[in-house]
């Protein structure tokens, strides 16, 4: 027989939120710690003694040592979350995250089905093991995420072809860039007018620090001065040219990054 709905007077006396909490804690995941926040008292008979085999099921499988090694990142729901929004890629950290997640209910699955019996009860698991029968694997899936997104959240140079070529690309021209610029730091009619003997960044472009008062000695594109102002960051015009393109290879990777059946095979 149903019982009767239980108001918030009710659920305020029976310090129920406080019993939701204390069960939330337990949970291994964001979507678990989410749907146990959602929990309200059951009211049909027959769907409470189901929970309550379901509960004690559980509570003995843990008890027998069996540890249920599922695991997720914390914003597992926004990376979720944001697979339902077409065009827009997960970031390699939110993917590395899912792929862990996936893996994680694969190999809890399989506990689950390889966990031996209790002593007391041939049958085994049979709620955990319906409730593990109905899980898909993402094994395939989530080792080409491991396999393509390094341990610190970084696209591998071969994720895909395209990638490959365009970082090869970039290593070239940052190379040669670095070469050019270092030519300055060494030249004898243009290191009297560097403040300091370093190649620095800015905006982007890499840059020469020059002496405030030699402005004019070497033509080239100011990007900016330092905060005494005694210091300017040039850009030499003999290497404008190279810096558009490595810009313009900067943006063809972070597309590659983005995207990466487009313009080439993955």
């Amino acid at each position: 027989m149903a019982s009767p709905p239980t108001d918030d007077a009710t659920l305020r006396t029976l310090e129920f939120d406080r019993v939701v909490a204390a069960v939330r804690s337990f949970a291994l995941t964001p979507l678990g710690r989410t749907s146990v926040g959602r929990l309200a008292p059951m009211t049909e008979q027959a769907a409470v003694a189901e929970a309550l085999r379901a509960t004690t099921e559980t509570a003995a499988y843990l008890d027998a040592n069996h540890r249920l090694p599922l695991e997720a990142p914390d914003d597992l729901e926004a990376a979720i979350a944001a697979l339902a929004i077409d065009g827009r890629p997960l970031e390699p950290t939110q993917l590395t995250g899912l792929a862990a997640f996936l893996l994680s209910v694969g190999a809890t699955a399989k506990a689950i089905e390889t966990a031996p019996a209790p002593p007391d009860d041939a049958r085994g698991w049979p709620m955990l093991r319906a409730a593990a029968g109905g899980l898909m694997e993402f094994d395939r899936e989530a080792g080409n995420i491991q396999r393509r997104i390094t341990p610190q959240g970084e696209v591998a140079d071969d994720a895909t072809p395209r990638l490959a070529a365009i970082r090869q690309q970039l290593l070239r021209q940052r190379q040669r860039l670095r070469g050019t610029l270092e030519s300055y730091l060494r030249g004898r009619e243009t290191a009297k007018y560097l403040q300091e003997q370093v190649v620095t960044e800015r905006a982007g472009r890499f840059v020469l620090v020059v002496r405030a008062e030699h402005r004019g000695a070497i033509p080239g594109i100011v990007h900016g001065s330092s905060g005494s102002g005694a210091s300017l960051f040039l850009e030499p015009l003999s290497t404008v040219e190279i810096n558009n393109e490595i810009v313009a290879r900067e943006e063809e990777e972070r597309q590659a990054v983005l995207d990466p059946s487009a313009g080439g095979s993955h």
